[in-house]
């Protein structure tokens, strides 16, 4: 649940900004001006060592794309060009200046969405996703930043995606806030426990994120101290939507862009997250006292009252 230790955490920051400032300058030489910034984990403070890699979006200053219905939509102007050649061309240089600019390192463009930068001098794995900004309706309004999305290019499906990670950012950073840090240490905690399970539970960061997110406040926030009382939250939690499937599908990501559950595979790992959330608090329980009574009752008490972090 803790957070990863400042030092492991500095060395992520540090190692993206030097790949941030390759890609700032070499862009700059062949005449194109971009915001580089970081999306996911790391800004949230949810990474993990040795598994979360580091996400940068990187957008052109140039182009954008904007709902046309908004109330600013008149002052936008109308490109020649679209989303999808945009990016692209950006992918493209992007790659050509990260290459150039770390000879030793290993430049994978094959993902559908992003160039994987690892290896050579590098002591971090950093995915760089070129995209463009949308200008959302709401955006046109707020004019907030955090109404923004962008538009990522899956070279694979040849089709454009949208996403809201500035949103996300801010709602996540929101419910932490108003449950005394308990929503990251949540999130941190099942997303340690996909990665330890023996078995493949098929959970993404963002469904973890929207799971925590769909919680009710008042589950998360506990006494610094009495962290046990998140893990049975938790688990009380996803006991309830793996036994209550028509609540489980209709829960919202976090952003609102749609339903948590997507397929019968979500479903399946909701459940399979829900057994290992049991097993959890057997095992803790059992630490505490090894001779404790079969009764989960029993041992969800222990674990709330006992298990101090």
């Amino acid at each position: 649940m803790q957070e990863v230790d400042a030092q492991y955490t500095a060395i992520s920051y540090r190692e993206a900004e030097r790949v941030a400032k390759q890609i700032d300058s070499g862009l700059s030489k062949l005449g194109k001006i971009v915001t580089v910034e970081l999306q996911g984990s790391l800004p949230l403070n949810v990474h993990l060592r040795r598994v979360s890699d580091v996400d940068m979006l990187v957008w052109p200053w140039g182009f954008y794309v904007f709902d046309t219905y908004g109330v600013a939509a008149s002052g936008y102007s109308l490109s020649t060009s679209n989303a999808a050649t945009e990016i692209t061309s950006l992918r493209t240089q992007c790659c050509s200046v990260i290459r150039t600019s770390f000879h030793a390192a290993k430049v994978d463009d094959s993902g559908a969405k992003c160039i994987t930068v690892s290896e050579g001098s590098l002591l971090r794995e950093i995915d760089v996703v070129p995209s463009v900004v949308y200008k959302t309706a709401t955006y046109q309004r707020t004019q907030s930043d955090v109404d923004r999305g962008v538009q990522i290019y899956d070279k694979k499906t040849q089709s454009l995606l949208i996403n809201y990670p500035f949103k996300v950012r801010a709602l996540i950073n929101a419910k932490d806030g108003r449950t005394d840090g308990g929503g990251k240490k949540a999130i941190r905690l099942l997303k340690n426990m996909k990665e330890d399970s023996d078995i493949s539970i098929a959970l993404s960061s963002f469904n973890i994120m929207s799971l925590v997110y769909a919680m009710p406040d008042s589950s998360l926030a506990h006494l610094m101290y009495f962290q046990g009382k998140i893990v049975s939250s938790l688990q009380d939690w996803f006991f309830t939507l793996a036994n209550d499937e028509a609540k489980l599908m209709n829960l919202d990501a976090v952003d609102g862009s749609r339903k948590i559950v997507q397929s019968a595979a979500d479903v399946l790992a909701v459940k399979q997250m829900a057994d290992e959330l049991n097993t959890l608090v057997l095992r803790i329980a059992q630490e505490l006292q090894p001779d404790i009574q079969t009764s989960f009752s029993l041992w969800r008490s222990k674990v709330e009252n006992e298990l101090v972090i």
